[in-house]
């Protein structure tokens, strides 16, 4: 097993061949583990198990059926005075199976001719007891390993026939016998295997038990003792015949041959000069039938012509690709076939004028391609048709290439559909890179701002200032958030829920936002599937479309509609977009009568930034965030317009064999906690600062360090535990992960806050599981939402203590 997994750890079989018991057994317990991916066929299996096949819908085979009772009538015909039959018996009890089914096929023959089974063990006894027979005796060889090693001797000092039942183990040893052929029971597992590699499967192929048998004698043993050849049964093979006349004498033959065959050239040559003129008649007339049958099998059509134009002959082909009817075909005439023809193309002009232009050139050859008006598509090639090196004609051929034509199209647009999903990849991994050090800015403005307004009296000029900053600030941080939602690396619960209500929600929104004069209907059908989303997002994107309808109306009145269905995806969907599978789905659809969109601008509603709004109502970030929203999903989105016929925008999800999760139970409330010793670590001065200021304002004692360095002299001088820890995550030197498992080891009761203005792919997350940080904080942050993260760090941390077991006494 070792040596075959060595030897073939890089293979994959598709077909084993097994033969005799050892190799099947090996297979029955190690073809799984050796050869997954293989079917396999066996022979040499004289009784298989029956359970062998349950279980094992990989194996088929031959099954050796040797039939002993043909080898008694054999003997029985060739020996009328038989009086005895002895069967050399082994420790296998072959002998005896060969005896009951002699005895149960034959049963009034056997009781006339006695069976016996004759007990030998070693060569002396073999021999000793088989020269003590008797005549009128025949013996049944049943043994291989005898007729190896001893069948010459063994046939010498047997003074009766032999009779054996396996080729070509028994052949050196016996005088004949219904045998078993390993020759043929090979070729039984060859064509067995032959049909599995062709595709069909083992499990319905039944085991093979129907090879005949193979009657043989030998020529000397038959004239040994004397047994009439004509007794032989039909069909039996006689071997070591003497050799005939002609292989005793082949000089003598060959120069009777050469004289007879001689004779025999002469007479055919003296035919073939009578025949000559009639072959020759002929010979046009096979000519023509040949060239009109290549003609009619090729896969172009074929048009002849002559050196005015007419038509000399076209073939089938031809015919069915111009679709020309059956009345033209017979009648041949030039006028009605040309009418036929340039009335199906998309341009008859250009096509007249080239074939114009070929006449007045007889030499040239030419090529284009001709557009007819229902889509087909043809190459054409125009040749001159030489005699005697004069030109007499022109030969057309027209090749039908409308799939290849459409096949290319295809290619052009799903190669047009990855560039701009590698556009939009790249720009996504632009946002990303930059959302760390962006949010990390507006954590130091958004919090000096409202630190600064916190500080003013009411109705100080300057509070309005600041809360203009931290409008402006709010609204840097939501455009923060879309582009990080386009680039799908923004984090997000997906869960199994149904749309229904996410949809209905949306609508309502919607309604309460919208503008009087635009209508709003909705049409929710009963769907029942599941698909796994994040609701937000999913509200998100709903939102955006219907927001986008909303201004395609340009403040007249319209309808907007919102569609929610089940559907299956089509091949087409399917291979436009291959993450939806072959399944169910629900598609969203968002509909307007707006104003609509040119073909230009259909190209672009995807790509970030760019948008039709006039400057300050828009960022362009819209459908760029319901793509990413959608690509996050596994779902697809479709946006079809046209010029003042409005807008239709589909959301396709796929369906998950899922149960809808519980979304109505709200978590419990948490007790605020604003006291205790906090340790803040952030490599961003600006950033530690206004945490520091926050967290002293909401009642907390602080301890800042400026980067990880100083944290970790904290944690090596014993400085006694902090009930929590705010640091930033991507620091120099270490990261903020690595510096939280080292907090963890250190005061494992400390709860742990980790604060990014960049998440990434999912893997931050993960760590900050496996560690067991209780909170992750997103940039830009709140002094409201510092709080809260504290708080149910805190929460956390207490509750695991509680559930930790206690340390062993």
């Amino acid at each position: 097993v070792a040596y075959y997994r060595a030897k073939f750890t890089r293979d994959q079989f598709r077909l084993v061949l097994a033969a005799d018991e050892p190799a099947v057994t090996f297979l029955t317990l190690h073809r799984d583990a050796l050869f997954p991916a293989a079917q396999v066929a066996f022979c040499g299996i004289t009784k298989p198990d029956p359970k062998l096949r349950v279980g094992r819908p990989w194996l088929t085979g031959v099954i050796e059926n040797g039939n002993p009772a043909a080898t008694f009538r054999l003997a029985l015909a060739l020996q009328p005075d038989l009086q005895r039959f002895v069967i050399l018996e082994d420790s296998s009890q072959s002998g005896q199976g060969n005896k009951r089914r002699i005895e149960q096929e034959m049963p009034e023959e056997s009781k006339r001719v006695p069976l016996e089974l004759l007990p030998v063990d070693t060569a002396h006894e073999l021999f000793t007891k088989v020269e003590k027979l008797s005549p009128g005796t025949a013996v049944l060889l049943t043994r291989s390993q005898v007729a190896r090693r001893m069948g010459p001797e063994l046939l010498a000092r047997c003074p009766v026939p032999i009779y054996g039942q396996r080729l070509p183990t028994h052949f050196g040893a016996m005088l004949g016998g219904a045998t078993i052929d390993g020759e043929r029971h090979g070729e039984a597992a060859a064509r067995l295997g032959l049909r599995l590699l062709a595709g069909e499967s083992a499990a319905k192929i039944p085991f093979v038990t129907n090879v005949p048998a193979r009657l043989v004698v030998d020529y000397a043993q038959m004239q040994r003792f004397k047994l009439p050849f004509a007794s032989l049964p039909a069909g039996t093979e006689i071997v070591n015949r003497p050799r005939r006349v002609w292989e005793e004498h082949p000089r003598a033959t060959a120069i009777v041959l050469g004289t007879v065959c001689f004779l025999a050239i002469l007479a055919g040559s003296l035919a073939w000069a009578f025949a000559q003129k009639r072959r020759n008649a002929s010979a046009l007339k096979t000519s023509l039938s040949l060239l009109n049958a290549t003609l009619d099998a090729t896969t172009d059509g074929v048009l002849v012509v002559d050196m005015k134009g007419k038509v000399s002959g076209f073939n089938r082909r031809f015919a069915e690709l111009w679709e020309i009817p059956a009345h033209l075909v017979e009648h041949r005439n030039d006028a009605e076939l040309l009418a036929f023809v340039i009335e199906q193309l998309k341009d008859p002009e250009t096509f007249l004028h080239r074939v114009q232009e070929l006449y007045a050139t007889p030499a040239a050859e030419s090529f284009e391609v001709i557009e007819f008006r229902d889509g087909r598509v043809f190459e054409r090639r125009s040749r001159p048709q030489e005699l005697d090196g004069n030109i007499v004609g022109r030969v057309w051929t027209f090749t039908d290439i409308t799939a290849r034509r459409e096949a290319e199209e295809t290619h052009h647009r799903l190669e047009a559909k990855m560039a701009h999903t590698q556009r939009l990849e790249a720009l996504g991994t632009l946002a990303g890179g930059i959302a760390h050090d962006f949010n990390n800015l507006l954590t130091a403005i958004l919090g000096y701002a409202h630190l600064a307004h916190d500080s003013l009296a009411e109705g100080h000029p300057v509070r309005g200032d600041l809360e203009g900053v931290l409008a402006a600030g709010d609204r840097a941080r939501d455009l923060v958030k879309q582009i990080l939602t386009f680039s799908r690396k923004s984090a997000h619960e997906r869960r199994p829920i149904q749309l229904d209500p996410v949809v209905r929600d949306t609508i309502r929104l919607l309604r309460a936002t919208t503008p009087a004069v635009v209508e709003i209907h909705s049409e929710i059908s009963a769907t029942g599937g599941v698909v796994l989303a994040d609701s937000s997002q999913v509200h998100q994107a709903i939102l955006n479309l219907g927001t986008n309808a909303v201004h395609a109306m340009a403040g007249q009145a319209g309808t907007i509609t919102v569609q929610l269905e089940r559907i299956a995806v089509d091949r087409q969907l399917a291979e436009a977009h291959p993450q939806l599978g072959k399944g169910a789905g629900l598609r969203v659809t968002v509909r307007d009568t707006g104003h609509g969109m040119d073909a230009a601008t259909l190209r672009r509603v995807f790509d970030p930034f760019f948008t039709t709004k006039a400057p300050g109502e828009g960022t362009g970030l819209g459908l760029a965030v319901v793509h990413g929203i959608m690509e996050n999903h596994d779902g697809a989105v479709t946006v079809e317009s046209q010029p003042g016929e409005g807008t239709t925008a589909r959301l396709y999800f796929p369906i998950v064999d899922l149960r809808a999760a519980d979304e109505t139970t709200a978590p419990p409330p948490l007790t605020p906690v604003h006291t205790g010793h906090v340790l803040v670590v952030d490599d961003e001065k600006l950033v530690l600062h206004v945490a520091e200021q926050m967290l002293r304002r909401l009642g907390f004692e602080v301890t800042a360090c400026l980067g990880p360095e100083p944290a970790l002299a904290l944690l090596r001088g014993g400085t006694p535990a902090f009930r929590a820890v705010l640091t930033d995550l991507n620091m120099p030197h270490l990261t903020g992960t690595e510096l939280a498992a080292e907090i963890r080891r250190t005061w494992p009761e400390t709860a742990i806050i980790l604060a990014t203005g960049y998440l990434g792919d999912g893997a931050v997350e993960q760590r900050a599981a496996e560690i067991g940080i209780e909170e992750i904080l997103t940039k830009p942050y709140t002094a409201e939402a510092l709080a809260a993260a504290i708080e149910r760090a805190i929460e956390k941390a207490r509750a695991r203590q509680l559930w930790e077991p206690a340390p062993a006494l």
